[in-house]
């Protein structure tokens, strides 16, 4: 009979290669394990980005992306999971969202040490998405914006799309949406094979906010939205949060 997936499984164990330069990496202890981050910062007044990267996708998979973010003067932290990339400990849905507030407080810390203290927002993609979307609604008070790339919104269909079979859905996309006021916007491809157009807008249903945005991505496959969207998804990202942080000379560049 066929092992059963866990979600263990899905998270990269590969080393990481060396950081760019001037980017930095970091190791986030936690009680029985820790999560690896990578560091990418702008000037010391700069937004802050909080990246929680999609399932099986290695951290250095987004040096392009921490590029382009960077052109735009905001700080990127990419975050791992529990085990991944020689860190320690296996991730499960017992600990996944307590080590994304964990890691969240941890990172904010170290990025004072560094002088970087500007506003925080989260970005998820994937299952990362989901994590961040349970942050989001646990500290709303710590995050000014929270941006969703191919969210997860039926937990235990995603699940069971990848063997991973519970009696309860681990990520309540809907009843943590219902929690999230602030600025919301949703990257969501066209031709993403998971997740049909109208369910994507479900969600925008599901925000009691008024400031939310879903941006169909025409053309693209799940998997396509930051590798193809390239500068211009950076630039999208970066105008939200510059303008939250009242940066508005930080105007778009024309390519």
């Amino acid at each position: 009979m066929e092992r059963q997936t866990n979600l263990t499984d899905l998270i990269p164990k590969t080393p990481l290669e060396s950081p760019p330069q001037g980017a930095e990496d970091v190791v986030i202890p936690l009680q029985g394990g820790s999560l690896p981050a990578r560091l990418f910062l702008g000037s010391e007044k700069s937004p802050i980005l909080f990246f929680f990267v999609a399932e099986n996708d290695a951290l250095d998979h987004y040096h392009d992306f921490a590029a382009n973010i960077l052109a735009h003067d905001i700080s990127l932290v990419l975050i791992g999971y529990r085990g991944a990339h020689g860190c320690s400990g296996e991730v499960s849905f017992e600990n996944i969202f307590s080590d994304a507030k964990e890691a969240f407080f941890a990172l904010r810390e170290a990025l004072a040490k560094r002088g970087r203290k500007g506003p925080v927002s989260l970005l998820g993609r994937s299952l990362g998405a989901g994590v961040a979307l349970y942050l989001a609604a646990e500290i709303p008070h710590e995050i000014t914006a929270l941006i969703l790339d191919s969210p997860i919104i039926d937990g235990k269909m995603w699940l069971a799309k990848r063997n991973l079979n519970t009696e309860s859905d681990p990520f309540k996309i809907l009843e943590n949406l219902k929690k999230w006021r602030k600025p919301l916007l949703i990257f969501q491809a066209q031709l993403d094979e998971e997740t049909t157009l109208p369910e994507a807008e479900k969600l925008l249903i599901f925000c009691p906010g008024r400031n939310k945005r879903l941006l169909i991505m025409p053309g693209f496959k799940r998997e396509e939205t930051i590798e193809k969207g390239g500068p211009l998804y950076a630039e999208t990202i970066a105008e939200l949060l510059n303008r939250l942080a009242s940066r508005f000379g930080r105007r778009r560049k024309l390519h």
